[in-house]
């Protein structure tokens, strides 16, 4: 089976002098991209790295962060993507949790790695793009280093949402597998598209779901170090974008803004979207500003490797569909069980349990976490949902994110996912809040459209209309689009949002 690293060679040979990668400063052709590659991956082999070995890679997203990928993978060694935003002890855990051999940093961070460095106990040697890197750089020749489809290629850091996030350990696998699912089941990627990325590279999203099958099917991938409204319309336009996936925060943005109604995003044929709610009142309005455009929704965890289910353009202005995440990638499959491990019905609300090629290895030194999850080939995920007869499955909620209010369970996924429904909400979060009379009670904070009007009783009659008394919130707390904590994903980041709020 072939692996990425032979991408580089085939890439090398067959698309020399088509663009294979443009950010803010430059662009170079699969052959230039290549030749990088394999230099790095020369003066890591120089500098006694070892197949399996790790290393670790801090970079925003940039031509330096791809060559490094590549670099990395066709040195046999694992990946290891730092999160650019995290502070010195956190960047120092990572360090010591995974004990990269090589760091290697761009310019800017330098700084970062100088604070960090007295921290841990693992002493990396660490390489600056602007300072050691070129003389790093070895003969530009292919190593051949052999590679299996189960070796580790990659240690992604999920996002944690309590303690210190983990890092996800997959395969060559993963990667080739994540890749074929999207250019098979979505035709996202293939000779001729543009994509682009906006979300991190340290994210599983951007790295395989964008990335990877536009690099491997020989593309163009365009890597953007930060999201406006008008950078995003003034690189589409520049580099003739064809597709790419943002979340739908970025989605209501561009809308708001009027970007997506202008001329400038024409050359746009697949807007795909995930990791937050996109309900029909954006959907309209996406297809209203670009009617020829195809557009998906897709769920996934960086745990799966990462996609699971996708929602195609022909369905997704399906009102009976409506919320609904999809249907299961053709390389992955689906279970819902309940608490006693038995698969549930049509109908039942069950966790989602996954299995195929694409699934993690594991959490890297972290092995009763790993158990935890992983168990006779299937992860458990975590998540809720219930699939319809169909086999269209739809998201409710975290299992440990299920509010327990007045003893029934309230799961934050469905109500948000009405408030979204409501013409007049921009952004939402439903939270629950300690109560001494409910041990939980159900609160919202909800940002609405520009120039909409809304209040508490009329957002509470609207949900009364779908929802059962107890699930909705005692409390809605207004808020300018601004005021929302958002990461640099784009999602809403609900811990700092209760501090904000102060609940």
């Amino acid at each position: 089976m072939l692996t990425l690293a032979d991408f580089v060679r085939l890439n090398s040979r067959r698309n020399p002098d088509v663009t294979a990668v443009v950010d803010d400063e430059g662009r170079l052709t699969h052959g230039q991209l290549s030749t990088r590659a394999w230099a790095l991956a020369q003066g890591l082999i120089r500098l006694g790295v070892l197949p399996g070995d790790r290393v670790a890679v801090l970079s925003q997203n940039s031509i330096f962060a791809v060559e490094t990928y590549l670099g990395v993978l066709a040195a046999g060694a694992v990946y290891v993507p730092f999160n650019w935003r995290w502070a010195p002890p956190e960047l120092a855990y990572a360090i010591d949790l995974t004990s990269p051999s090589v760091l290697l940093v761009e310019g800017e961070f330098r700084q970062l790695v100088r604070e960090t460095l007295d921290l841990p106990a693992h002493r990396p040697t660490v390489v600056d793009q602007h300072d050691g890197y070129d003389s790093l750089l070895g003969d530009p020749v292919d190593p051949q280093i052999a590679l299996r489809p189960e070796d580790p290629a990659v240690i992604l850091f999920t996002g944690g949402t309590t303690g210190f996030s983990k890092g996800v350990v997959l395969p060559h696998r993963a990667i080739l597998f994540n890749a074929i699912n999207e250019m098979m089941d979505l035709s996202f990627g293939g000779p001729g598209q543009v994509g682009l990325s906006i979300v991190p590279l340290y994210h599983s999203a951007s790295l395989l779901c964008v990335f990877g099958p536009h690099y491997m099917s020989g593309g163009t991938s365009v890597v953007v170090r930060k999201f406006t409204e008008e950078g995003f319309a003034e690189v589409v336009e520049r580099e003739h974008v064809t597709s790419t996936f943002i979340i739908p925060n970025m989605i209501r943005r561009l809308l708001a803004s009027g970007t997506l109604s202008g001329t400038r995003v024409r050359t746009l044929r697949q807007l795909h979207t995930g990791g937050g709610v996109l309900r029909m009142p954006d959907k309209l309005a996406v297809k209203a500003a670009l009617p020829d455009v195809q557009l998906f929704f897709r769920y996934g965890l960086t745990e799966a490797g990462p996609m699971v289910s996708r929602l195609k353009d022909v369905d997704i202005l399906d009102p009976e569909l409506d919320g609904s995440i999809g249907q299961e990638y053709t390389f992955a499959e689906v279970q819902l069980r309940d608490l006693e491990g038995m698969e549930v019905g049509p109908g039942e609300l069950g966790e989602i349990f996954v299995r195929g090629p694409g699934v993690m290895l594991g959490y890297y030194n972290q092995a009763d976490a790993t158990n935890d999850v992983l168990a006779d080939g299937w992860l458990r995920t975590g998540d809720l949902a219930v699939r319809d007869e169909r086999g269209y499955l739809y998201f409710r909620d975290r299992a440990k994110d299920m509010i327990k209010s007045g003893g029934e369970n309230v799961y934050a996924a469905e109500i948000e996912q009405l408030l979204y429904a409501h013409p007049a909400v921009m952004e939402c979060a439903v939270l629950g809040v300690p109560s001494l009379e409910w041990d939980e009670e159900v609160r919202a904070v909800v940002a609405l459209r520009e120039g909409a009007t809304l209040d508490a009783v009329t957002l509470e009659s609207y949900l009364r209309e779908s929802l059962a008394g107890y699930k909705i919130p005692k409390v809605f707390l207004f808020v300018d689009p601004g005021w929302m904590p958002i990461n640099p994903s784009g999602k809403i980041v609900k811990k700092r949002l209760r501090d904000k709020a102060g609940w």
